[in-house]
């Protein structure tokens, strides 16, 4: 019989070249079938406020409108020349971002016309909060404030909320309000109002917030990839970047209300116990809703806990409060933000905070 011909095996370096093209050969097809399927991460222009410089009017811009939710269409020259009359930025604006919401003023910074006298036999409702409540790429007939209004004839709602505001301008800007002589003041609180110590703030790091999705806008010109850049190692290094931020951020609201920040969260509830008090000595009422932020409400939503901490620490205080999150319970979350890379609460989610605060007020 003949014996088989033993052949003698490879060379070590011809393993390594041929696990080299092997991997070359995975990365390259991986790399195709990413391209393909577009499975990169999403970029926007960045969404952008612009204002008078009286505040008395503004707009906000977005760089594509795939709900049709935005009013205004600067692509039409008519319209923007009309908005360019008083707001000139939108000349450099409006090719990137053309889709806007337009705001208007009152000379006391609520959102919506001049404010007149108080009616007889009508109830005064002054909102206050941030952006929220102001609303954000919402257009001012779809804020809770205004579909609060428009449930019941006897109550007029004004909407006081100011983009940007945290403690302790909440409650300056509400000290001001007062001038309006409210009957019932709503503050809607968003889980980044309080307040934050020197030291917790100076340790901070994070990139994202929940509300805008600051890693993936870009201004002019730095948006689109070119050509030879790997869509494969964007994608993965998105991912793990997208982790980490998503770790850090949670942290730092869980923080915000702890012992971390002691010093930030126990001025925050003075600030808001006396804005309560000042609304009882005048005989009026100050209600405190607080808005969820809008990740994951279908799934493991990681601000239960913060939720509960404020609750208590505003009763404890004899603060009437509501937390609109089991409302938003099971809701798909990016079917209620103004944009995708805009996380603000769009006009769907006014109308279920809306609902809440009047059955609080209806109690």
């Amino acid at each position: 019989m003949n014996e088989p011909v033993l052949r003698p095996a490879p060379p070590w370096w011809k393993k390594i070249v041929l696990s080299l093209v092997a991997t070359l050969v995975f990365l390259l097809v991986a790399e195709v079938v990413v391209r393909v399927a577009g499975l990169g991460p999403s970029r926007w222009a960045h969404p952008w406020h612009l204002e008078t410089e009286d505040k008395r009017r503004g707009l906000d811009v977005y760089p594509d409108d795939p709900r049709d939710a935005f009013e205004v269409d600067l692509r039409d020259e008519a319209v923007r020349s009309e908005i360019a009359a008083y707001l000139p930025e939108v000349e450099e604006r409006w090719r990137e971002t053309p889709h806007g919401v337009r705001f208007r003023y009152s000379a006391e910074l609520c959102r919506g016309g001049d404010i007149g006298p108080k009616r007889d036999g009508v109830t005064r409702i002054v909102a206050i909060g941030d952006s929220f409540t102001e609303g954000q790429g919402v257009p001012e007939e779809r804020t809770w404030a205004a579909q609060l209004g428009a449930r019941d004839e006897a109550r007029e709602v004004l909407n006081c909320g100011r983009r940007g505001y945290d403690f302790p301008e909440i409650h300056e800007f509400f000290e001001r309000q007062l001038a309006l002589e409210p009957d019932v003041v709503v503050y809607a609180y968003t889980l980044n109002d309080p307040a934050q110590s020197e030291t917790f703030h100076a340790r901070q790091a994070f990139l994202d917030d929940w509300i805008l999705d600051r890693r993936r806008m870009f201004t002019e010109g730095a948006g689109q990839l070119s050509f030879w850049e790997p869509r494969l190692w964007v994608l993965l290094s998105d991912r793990l970047e997208g982790a980490r931020v998503a770790e850090d951020t949670t942290r730092w609201y869980r923080e915000m209300v702890g012992p971390e920040n002691g010093e930030g969260w126990d001025a925050t509830v003075d600030h808001i116990a006396a804005m309560h008090e000042a609304m009882e000595a005048r005989g009026g009422r100050f209600v405190v809703a607080i808005w969820p932020l809008f990740v994951d409400l279908d799934g493991d939503y990681p601000f239960e806990e913060v939720h509960a901490t404020v609750q208590a620490a505003l009763r404890e205080r004899g603060v009437e409060v509501v937390d609109s999150w089991p409302r938003f319970r099971g809701s798909h979350a990016p079917d209620l933000w103004v944009h995708a890379a805009d996380r603000h609460p769009n006009g769907d989610a006014h109308a279920i905070f809306a609902e809440l605060v009047h059955g609080a007020l209806a109690r």
